[in-house]
């Protein structure tokens, strides 16, 4: 009996996969803000057939964005999966210290039904991304932490409760003579107490006492985590495997029956969109020649187009990006004869908005976001100078006025009118229209690339008087337009 737990955090993507309930394989790697593409990495490494099944769960932070595409996949919130990771290596276990990259938990009284636990509110000032900005300010790699705490001679006093601070006490100390290993060491003495004094506070640290997490390669931390507490070398354990615990208890807790080709087809949410409409227009003998058709074209059209898009390190090519267009245009002529224009919008929308609707607390009629905003839309024409795939430019900031920005090249437009897909474009840009609403912003368009020479878009708070100064209809070809705009 095969079972696989997967931990997506925040920084990396862990896998445990148990046989019969002993350790099989064990995966992990930094995801550098591609979890998805991370995951698909590490499933290939599991050495298992497509075919074969497996039960399934997963947890960690970056759960959410997995089950919005598969929703029946079984999840473990991260405390319970530690608890589960924890107590299968070290049965005995009475507390958890767990500081990882971002995040920090302390878990006590494991041998109860009911353990206590208490976690890090979202400051720095107490997980492993500490070291890592401290060590940039003193000039070392974080690779290097270990070796150079091990010259320390003495531990200086330095603030752990707040990166600021801490950096201000670093030059203290540099000004005071005090040698780089000796500061190091005092950060890890800093953080171990502001972990004591704000995350375990009156809990009772019951032993023996577990250390995992990212930071357990860090000796001068475990050297710290031993005098703060004052753990024996017996009350401390460091377990052989410290950085899998939540993957193996997400693995202890598996269900279901999965695969892996179920799997690869949950992390290519594209396919899983054309996939579903084919399924509602096709019988079930014809859709694997339908599907094996909307693949050929896409292959044949690519490569007669362009191929340096710059694959998955250009931002513009991830879900419901270019190459997701030209992918849903492909699938368009497939099944031109059968598939609906509002079908075709809605396969765009499932593949952009989920990342909207999690920024509903955005309001871009508050200067704050709105000024954020701006400062996004600055920072992604730099990437565009980049790829050269679009050609973006950013009027300037005004805070009286909407913000405007247009596109002079959009490579989803070239390819449209190029193969004769331009009729169904409309379904595409529209969901730049409803991605907009969910920051209680507006988009003011009245051109696109398709048509015109550029697409550009004017975007302001839902509440201000510009809305009504310019009214939404759609056109004859589907798009949403607005009526010209008065100012750029």
């Amino acid at each position: 009996m095969l079972s696989l737990g997967i931990d997506i955090g925040t920084s990396t993507v862990k896998l445990v996969l148990l046989k019969d309930k002993e350790i099989e394989k064990q995966w992990m790697a930094v995801h550098h803000g591609n979890p998805f593409v991370c995951l698909k990495k590490g499933l290939s490494t599991l050495e298992l057939a497509m075919d074969t099944p497996f039960s399934l769960c997963v947890t960690g932070s970056n759960t959410e964005a997995l089950l919005e595409q598969d929703s029946a996949i079984p999840s473990l919130g991260d405390i319970p999966a530690i608890v589960e990771g924890v107590r299968w290596i070290i049965p005995q276990v009475g507390s958890v210290i767990e500081i990882g990259s971002q995040g920090a938990r302390f878990i006590t009284d494991l041998q109860s039904r009911a353990p206590q636990f208490s976690v890090n509110e979202h400051c720095a000032g107490g997980t492993g991304s500490f070291f890592e900005d401290q060590m940039s300010r003193v000039g070392c790699k974080l690779e290097d932490y270990s070796s150079l705490v091990k010259q320390a001679q003495s531990v200086p006093r330095l603030s752990g409760r707040c990166a600021v601070f801490a950096k201000t006490d670093i030059i203290h100390r540099q000004q005071e003579g005090v040698s780089t290993p000796d500061i190091l060491l005092g950060l890890c003495y800093a953080m171990i107490r502001n972990y004591k004094a704000t995350i375990v506070r009156r809990l009772p640290v019951c032993k023996p006492v577990v250390f995992c997490g990212g930071v357990t390669c860090n000796t001068g931390v475990i050297r710290a985590v031993r005098e703060v507490f004052g753990l024996t070398e017996e009350e401390l354990i460091i377990p052989e495997f410290v950085r899998y615990e939540a993957a193996l208890g997400a693995a202890l807790k598996a269900s279901g029956s999965f695969t892996l080709r179920q799997l690869n087809d949950s992390l290519e949410p594209c396919k899983k969109e054309i996939l579903a409409k084919i399924t509602l227009h096709y019988p079930e003998v014809e859709r694997e020649a339908v599907w094996e058709q909307v693949q050929l074209r896409y292959a044949e059209l690519l490569s007669k187009w362009r191929t340096d898009l710059g694959g998955k390190k250009n931002f513009h090519n991830g879900v419901g990006g270019t190459y997701d267009c030209i992918a849903i245009m492909c699938f368009y002529d497939a099944c031109r004869d059968v598939v609906t224009f509002r079908e075709m919008e809605e396969i765009e929308e499932n593949l952009i908005l989920p990342s909207f609707r999690k920024l509903r607390f955005v309001d871009i009629n508050k200067p704050f976001w709105k000024k954020l905003m701006y400062r996004a839309f600055s920072t992604a024409q730099k990437h565009c100078d980049t790829w050269h795939d679009y050609e973006m430019d950013v009027a300037p900031y005004e805070n009286s006025k909407p913000i405007y920005y247009e596109f002079t090249a959009c490579p989803a437009a070239e390819f449209a009118k190029r193969f004769g897909f331009a009729d169904i474009m409309p379904a595409l840009c529209n969901v730049d229209y409803a991605s907009m609403e969910l920051l209680h912003a507006k988009l003011v368009r009245k051109t696109t690339c398709v048509d015109g020479c550029r697409c550009d878009y004017t975007i302001c708070g839902d509440k201000d008087p510009y809305v009504k100064e310019h009214p939404e209809y759609r056109d004859e070809n589907g798009y949403r337009r607005n009526k010209e705009c008065s100012y750029r």
